[in-house]
Order: C-alpha cells, then sequence, then structure tokens
C-alpha cells in the first residue's frame, strides 16, 4: 500500500497551502434531531458550523414530547413503580426529556458544556442521560446549583449566544459601523503578522516587551513597522485603538495561533483524505541538552 509522508515545507508552499480556498462546510439539517437520546454531541459537529448547529436547537428549544405517556418502571420487585413526570418540566426551564432513552438531560449544558470540564465533571446530563427518578427532584436541584458552575456557566453561554449584541462580552463602547470595521481591520493585520511569522518559524514574544524596550520582540516590533509604513494602520492600532481592544496581548496571539493551527490542520486532513501518511519529526537539544 502506497504511503503519504508529511515532510517539511517551505514557507512558499505552505503559504500557498494555506490559501487555497477551503470547501464550505454546510449544516446538514438532518443532523438536527429533537430527541437529545438520538443526537451526535454538539462538539461532534464540524467547527464551521457548531454554532449553526447550536441556533438551530436554540430555535427548536428543550425536547419536551407533548402528551406522551411517560414509562413507569418497577423497583424492588413490590409493585412500586417510578417514572418521569411531566410536571418537572414546569420547575426547570433547562430539563428535557429522551424518548428514545426514557432518560432526563440538561439542554443548556448539551450545547455548551465544556468538552473538558474537569476531573468532578460527568456527562450524566448531556450523554449518559439521567434516570435515578426515586431522587430526581434533589437531583435536578443540585445539578442547577452545582458548585463546580458548570451548569450556571452554560446557561449563560446560551443566553449570551442568543443575544450576542446585549452580551457583556460582545457589547462595543460606540455600537457604530466605523468601529466594526476598524476592529476588523486590527484583527486583520494582527492575523496577518502571525501567519508571517509562522511561516518564517520566527518567535512572537521578546524578552522585554515594556514600552522602553529596544526590542520588544517580532511580534510587537512588526506591527510598530507596519503602524509607521501604513498611516491607516496606525490609524486602528496602538494607542488609536481602545485600552482594552488592542489585540496585541500575549493571550491574543496565542489565540491567533491557535486558529492558524485549526485552519492549517483541516486543510492537511481534508488533503489526506483517508490515505496512509507518516510524520517526519527534527528532534532539537534545549539547553538541559534533552531532546
Amino acid at each position: 500500500m502506497e504511503k503519504y509522508y508529511a515532510k517539511k515545507s517551505s514557507a512558499e508552499t505552505i503559504e500557498s497551502r494555506v490559501e487555497q480556498k477551503r470547501p464550505r462546510i454546510e449544516l446538514d439539517m438532518r443532523d438536527i434531531v429533537a430527541d437529545l437520546g438520538e443526537r451526535k454531541p454538539i462538539d461532534d459537529f464540524h467547527h464551521d458550523i457548531r454554532d449553526e448547529a447550536r441556533r438551530a436547537y436554540l430555535q427548536i428549544g428543550p425536547y419536551r414530547p407533548a402528551d406522551h405517556k411517560f414509562q413507569k418502571t418497577e423497583k424492588d420487585g413490590k409493585g412500586q413503580t417510578r417514572g418521569f413526570v411531566g410536571s418537572w418540566f414546569d420547575q426547570f426551564d433547562w430539563l428535557e426529556y429522551s424518548v428514545a432513552k426514557d432518560a432526563a438531560y440538561c439542554f443548556y449544558c448539551y450545547l455548551f458544556k465544556p468538552q473538558q470540564a474537569g476531573f468532578h465533571s460527568n456527562d450524566t446530563f448531556t450523554k449518559v442521560g439521567f434516570r435515578n427518578w426515586k431522587n430526581a427532584n434533589d437531583s435536578f436541584k443540585e445539578h442547577a446549583q452545582s458548585i463546580d458552575g458548570f451548569h450556571s456557566n452554560a446557561r449563560k453561554r446560551a443566553l449570551d449566544f442568543k443575544n450576542q449584541r446585549q452580551s457583556v462580552e460582545h457589547v462595543w463602547t460606540v455600537t457604530s459601523a466605523a468601529e466594526e470595521e476598524a476592529y476588523k481591520a486590527r484583527l486583520t493585520i494582527m492575523l496577518g503578522i502571525a501567519r508571517f511569522l509562522f511561516l518564517q518559524a520566527l518567535a512572537f514574544r521578546g524578552h522585554d516587551e515594556s514600552k522602553t524596550s529596544r526590542n520588544k520582540g517580532n511580534f510587537m516590533e512588526m506591527l510598530e513597522w507596519y503602524r509607521k509604513k501604513n498611516p491607516k494602520a496606525a490609524l486602528v492600532t496602538g494607542e488609536n485603538a481602545l485600552g482594552n481592544n488592542q489585540m496585541s496581548c500575549p493571550m491574543v496571539q496565542k489565540d491567533l495561533a491557535r486558529a492558524c493551527v485549526e485552519e492549517t490542520s483541516e486543510l492537511i486532513k481534508s488533503e489526506i483524505g483517508d490515505r496512509w501518511f507518516a510524520v517526519l519529526v527534527d528532534e532539537v537539544r534545549d539547553a538541559s541538552i534533552k531532546e
């Protein structure tokens, strides 16, 4: 069987690959399933359409089958039966019920719970389903008021997502078209600098990035060079941008790097497809003489 080797490419080759237009990923509405017990996890949607899938589910709302006769299960062989109670829908607006699994789920946690939530997290209300009907009411209250904050955070993210213009994370100091255009121009500049540093395999950060430093590192120095070269860039960056929206801090640099990595990885995977491949890795020793 033929093997394909991923070799180290020149900067020009990488740049030409990144600039290739990827086919647009479209959301297939057949993947939007009302019953959570039959849905695929939200993280299984391609990242390009994940928010579109969330928006579709938010429009539908929690799955609450009307006039459904909820299944009863016998306990301890004594004839006592328990099952889901429809009145719980009135107490918990996030609650939904799966007919397929005869289980309860959390609508907000399904849509916005972090994939790597931590050691104390579980998937009862997102993947497995809750079926302990004896203690259901107390368990539902405990889930909504959990100290880990996963439910409350997921709920907040859902509300912010539905009202992006009103949410704190998306409010502009001046909600004007001019401010939005300045933001897009600033983002384009920062992303262009990040791409150049990637293609040349250069470090982003400098040892001293203070205002008095003579060399603030590649990212900041290139930004200053670009501002001097292009007056239009100077108008939307540096001191001409909002103090908390200059988009040059280390956190933003990491976000840009992560976005570039994701886009490049998707392109490489689409080129390779289901064929065999191998990766050649060059090693280098650090200060401790370890590879």
